[in-house]
């Protein structure tokens, strides 16, 4: 308990001298907290200007749709196509365009220009790119965690502000529509191209598939192969018909009776057939040899999906080819305002009341360690080599208590 009593009370004795010294002071402790609080009310009240901030919530331009990305998945394997993917924007790019078009240097000339900031600002500066500088201090672009846009313009007209940022999103929309129609027009001309292209190919394949139809009499394999093996399979069902009754003939009447020459030139008429058909003689009429159904069928697929193939791939150029010309020739708005900038009259500089506490503060740490500091220097023994510095201090500073 003496302890706990001991050092409240050496508490107690240093809060006491230092309002002592405090007060021993008193002209000095109040001016040295008044002063600087006087002109800092002052410089707050009507000498700093204040400013005020005008803000936007915008949103990105919307992702390409649904063509764009399966027909670039398809030209990314396709032969001569594959950079037609660089072409085509996406979601990420239009947000890096608009965010590009926001901070160029082209934008900020055109707001400098037209509102005629230089006279605005009092800019005395030799360069253009101070100019830009000071410009872009109070401009300041953000992407939130939603993706968009949050854009702040401050400045000390309140009115000039909602009207800069108003300008700026014109501006980056048109700029923005401006790149998608340039885009648009130098992509479908490049469709145009392949269209040309994708069509004369379609139309020789068509050709020559249909050159190599009539040539070799191939029109389906499957259903012509499936006709040949069911007509070789009935002359062989009737040859061997036939030839049971030949033997049969042989066996009962001889070989010299009218009924086994007949047999035997039926006979030898379903051999004439078969060969004939092995042979490819009656192709005329659908059936083919059996020996070169591999070959054709074959060449006859690959001819049939080279040409499905492009004509797919005409059918999605023909769609992206429409897709691009709508786009082109859109006018509508590519950026979303979700938050319009207003005239919005609350000052956001200077902070009136925050300064004045602040100054206060300091102010008054001040003043309680120069009145500390020179009650302390009135008890420093004056023969001592530290009083002997404090007299040639004071004598050139002239405190007086």
């Amino acid at each position: 308990m003496a302890s706990e009593t001991q050092h409240d009370m050496t508490l107690l004795e240093g809060l006491l001298k230092v309002v002592n010294s405090c007060l021993s002071h008193k002209r000095l402790f109040v001016l040295t907290i008044f002063v600087p609080v006087l002109v800092a009310f002052i410089m707050v009240m009507w000498v700093i200007k204040p400013t005020y901030s005008a803000e936007a919530i915008v949103t990105p331009p919307a992702s390409g749709g649904g063509l764009s990305g399966s027909l670039g998945k398809l030209l990314e394997g396709t032969s001569g196509l594959s950079s037609f993917s660089s072409l085509m924007g996406n979601k990420d790019e239009g947000i890096n365009i608009v965010w590009t078009y926001f901070n160029s240097w082209e934008l900020h000339n055109k707001v400098i220009e037209k509102f005629h900031l230089a006279e605005h600002y009092e800019f005395d500066g030799k360069f253009h790119a101070d100019l830009l500088k000071q410009f872009r201090r109070n401009f300041s672009l953000e992407q939130n965690d939603e993706d968009m846009f949050y854009i702040v313009f401050v400045d000390e007209d309140y009115k000039l502000a909602s009207q800069v940022l108003t300008f700026m999103l014109d501006q980056v929309d048109s700029m923005y529509n401006n790149f998608k129609t340039t885009q648009a027009r130098q992509s479908r001309t490049y469709m145009n191209q392949r269209l040309a292209e994708v069509e004369h190919r379609i139309d020789s394949l068509e050709s020559e598939f249909v050159n190599f139809q009539e040539t070799n009499h191939i029109y389906d394999p499957n259903v012509q192969t499936e006709g040949t093996m069911k007509y070789l399979s009935g002359l062989q069902v009737d040859r061997d018909a036939i030839y049971m009754a030949l033997s049969k003939e042989r066996k009962e009447h001889g070989e010299n009776t009218r009924q086994f020459q007949d047999l035997q030139n039926r006979l030898k008429d379903i051999d004439i057939a078969k060969h004939q058909t092995l042979g490819g003689r009656h192709s005329n009429i659908g059936v083919v040899a059996l020996n070169k159904v591999p070959k054709l069928s074959a060449e006859y697929a690959r001819m049939e999906k080279e040409l499905k193939l492009q004509a797919v791939i005409y059918t999605l150029l023909k769609q992206e080819s429409e897709r691009l010309y709508i786009e082109e020739s859109n006018l509508m708005s590519n950026l979303i305002v979700l938050q319009p900038p207003w005239e919005n009259d609350k000052k956001i500089k200077p902070l009136r009341g925050v300064t004045l506490i602040f100054v206060f503060s300091i102010s008054f740490i001040v003043a309680v360690f120069l009145c500390c500091f020179l009650e302390f220097c009135r008890g420093v023994n004056p023969e001592s080599s530290l009083g002997v510095e404090m007299k040639k201090f004071s004598r050139k500073v002239r405190f007086k208590s």
